[in-house]
């Protein structure tokens, strides 16, 4: 029997820019992608739970396919959403609590769509999402994280990275006006850009994003 391979982010026919008027966000950029990706690297200004609602069709077989999404956020959270946070952050290091989120995750598609905290912990607790926040110092102090671009990565490398102005929040997907451009790597001209992205994000998680981002 012929063996079926996973696909690629090349098998997807996207356009280099993408916004509100013309596309449904969700369902034209983000859930197709994250069906696919292995990997989701996010600077952003503000980032809420209720996003993962929106894009759920494709967070579920992202974290099926044992997916891991780092998200780099300006420290302005939803204090419902900071505690689900915190307590996904304590399971990490709790066996007891990360069986307990477990156990009341037994179908992720369904706690997304009527418990999307409990959702948020239970990914925060598995690896899916590690969230690390960021502050600017130095000629930047006083100022927020607002940058807003991505990268999403396959199986076997290719990659597409988008930068514009939407942020991962409900009114930044399906409300707002919002417009961002495309890059895939395996396109000829964009390579470039894409490694910049993806150069980019690596300095600013590896600094002290915790704190602050020099």
């Amino acid at each position: 029997m012929e063996m079926q391979h996973a696909p690629m982010l090349t098998s997807l026919s996207l356009p280099t820019t993408l916004n509100a008027s013309e596309h449904n966000l969700a369902d034209d950029f983000f859930v197709p992608i994250l069906q696919i990706a292995r990997r989701y690297d996010r600077g952003v200004g503000y980032f809420s739970s209720g996003w993962l609602k929106t894009v759920s069709a494709g967070l579920v077989t992202f974290a099926d396919n044992e997916g891991q999404m780092r998200l780099l956020a300006s420290p302005v959270l939803d204090a419902a959403d900071w505690n689900a946070m915190e307590i996904g952050e304590e399971a990490r290091h709790d066996r007891l609590l990360h069986g307990v989120l477990k156990r009341n995750i037994d179908d992720l598609a369904k706690t997304l769509a009527g418990d999307t905290l409990s959702a948020l912990a239970w990914m925060i607790a598995d690896g899916v999402i590690t969230l690390r926040l960021a502050l600017p110092i130095n000629k930047l102090e006083g100022g927020e994280f607002h940058t807003k671009f991505g990268i999403f990565s396959d199986s076997e490398g290719n990659q597409i990275s988008f930068e514009g102005s939407n942020n991962e929040t409900v009114r930044g997907t399906i409300l707002n006006y919002e417009r961002f451009k495309v890059f895939c790597s395996w396109k000829d001209g964009f390579a470039e850009l894409v490694q910049a992205d993806v150069e980019t994000f690596a300095r600013l998680w590896i600094a002290q994003v915790c704190k602050s981002i020099q």
